[in-house]
């Protein structure tokens, strides 16, 4: 199952969709496109609690 991730639920006016299937790898992308495009360096650790705020269960992006 994927997960789907939108950059404007995280509080930026952004069009960025991440979709794709549930994995480790998957905060990684999220994080580097929180630093590349709006240039903030979040820690894996609060990505991972940006997502599971969401609603999305821990176990279901490791």
């Amino acid at each position: 199952m994927n997960l789907k991730l939108r950059c404007r639920d995280y509080g930026f006016e952004c069009d960025y969709i991440l979709n794709e299937a549930r994995s480790a790898e998957t905060i990684g992308k999220m994080r580097d496109h929180f630093e590349e495009e709006h240039g903030i360096d979040y820690a894996v650790e609060a990505v991972t609690q940006m997502i599971t705020n969401k609603g999305h269960a821990l176990d279901s992006i490791k």
